[in-house]
């Protein structure tokens, strides 16, 4: 068998990468810049990467997956328990519209996704990357200014919740009730994110500001939605004389708009506060990652604030479900394109292409740097914890005995 070495072009197993120019091991992604080796027509712009999710390259960043979407740090191994938990949500939701259950309702409602995504903390070791303070903090900032700001505005919107969706409120409340509230409130929602960022900022990477952002949203978002609808735990355990309809949209609403934009627009916020550049490239384009992200928040905060029109309006009440599934489907969208974003051109480990590293995304054992020469995966998609337990025990190649590959 002939083992002659290829002495013309560039080191063996090396190729030049076509954008950041610089030569790296071969494979399917540069490992320094995450863009593909070989240029494709469906790729797109190469800063994009359009066609593989920092977080789960084997999806399109444009795929609505409402899991690697606001679950990103988690192993595609993991998900499928979070996507059950989702399906678990939405059933519970639609069994007490069903049954004319409002208390369990509004309890499912504010409570689900928030619970769900505690667990997920748990799962993608944030408990462990980040310190419990820092999430502790987090959290109960986020819980007292949502229970404080509908105790504070509770005198100007209790009409409208008491009566239901879709009864709306008329004349000069309309600007006050649809727009000051609602803007006020979302506000507050990303107090917690700019606290936290300011006096216990720690170590910066996107994801850990995505799941504070996250974190101190959702919190806010289900004090404030159990505070506010908490009369209508005194009309019983079933709402016999409550219109079916009425429920069934107030549970799209408050069960999974509400909180999916909520996460989404404090994510995004979390990523721009904790988003950091590599050092090489701080003076390359320095603050336009940082913009984009902050433009897609600032474009889904304001369709978020205008659904107030919406709410205290006499709109149809499938229209109100309809534009508040719409905008939190956009705010999903703009979170995995802006955490794509943030992984793709974030600062990275110390780059040490000659150790090898177990990629938990494709399970290929790849150079360790900045992306998976394999997959494309952002090494920084997975925890610290994670990142380093693959470092301290390496793969380690294993040759085989002279003569054992002969026939």
């Amino acid at each position: 068998m002939s083992t002659e070495p290829d002495t013309d072009g560039p080191t063996p197993g090396m190729v030049e990468c076509r954008v950041c120019k610089t030569e790296v091991p071969e494979g399917e992604y540069c490992g320094l810049c995450g863009i593909p080796l070989s240029e494709h027509r469906a790729d797109g712009p190469g800063w994009l990467r359009a066609t593989a999710y920092s977080a789960s390259p084997g999806e399109h960043l444009f795929l609505p997956n409402i899991v690697s979407s606001l679950f990103p740090h988690l192993s595609p191994s993991s998900r499928k328990p979070f996507l059950v938990g989702l399906l678990v949500i939405l059933a519970a939701l639609v069994a007490t519209s069903l049954f004319r259950l409002p208390a369990a309702l509004i309890t499912v409602a504010a409570l689900g996704l928030p619970l769900l995504f505690l667990i997920y903390l748990q799962e993608s070791d944030v408990y462990d990357d980040v310190p419990t303070g820092t999430l502790v903090a987090t959290a109960g900032l986020g819980i007292g200014l949502g229970v404080g700001w509908v105790l504070l505005t509770g005198a100007v919107v209790a009409q409208a919740y008491d009566v239901g969706l879709g009864v709306g409120i008329a004349g000069s409340r309309i600007l006050r009730d649809g727009l000051g509230v609602p803007i006020g409130g979302v506000v507050l929602m990303l107090v917690p994110a700019l606290v936290v960022r300011l006096v216990r900022p720690g170590q910066r990477e996107a994801l850990d500001g995505f799941a504070i952002g996250a974190l101190g949203a959702l919190m806010f978002t289900a004090a404030a939605q159990m505070t506010r609808l908490s009369p209508q735990f005194a009309g019983g355990m079933i709402a016999r004389s409550r219109p079916m309809n009425g429920l069934i949209v107030e549970a799209g609403i408050r069960g999974v708009a509400v909180p999916l934009t909520a996460a989404a627009v404090g994510g995004l916020i979390g990523t721009v506060l904790w988003f950091t550049r590599p050092e090489n490239k701080k003076h390359q384009h320095r603050h336009y990652v940082r913009l984009v992200v902050a433009v897609f928040a600032l474009v889904v905060l304001v369709l978020y604030a205008g659904l107030g029109l919406v709410d205290v309006a006499r709109m149809p009440q499938l229209l109100q479900l309809t534009l508040h599934l719409g905008v939190a489907a956009a705010a999903l969208l703009a979170l995995r394109v802006g955490l794509h974003l943030a992984l793709l051109h974030e600062a990275h480990d110390e780059i040490l292409s000659d150790q090898p590293l177990l990629c938990q995304y494709c399970g290929h054992v790849v150079p360790d740097m900045a992306f998976c020469v394999a997959c494309g995966a952002a090494t920084r998609a997975s925890s610290r914890s994670s990142r380093q337990a693959r470092r301290e025990i390496r793969p380690v190649r294993v040759d085989t005995e002279p003569g054992t590959d002969d026939a």
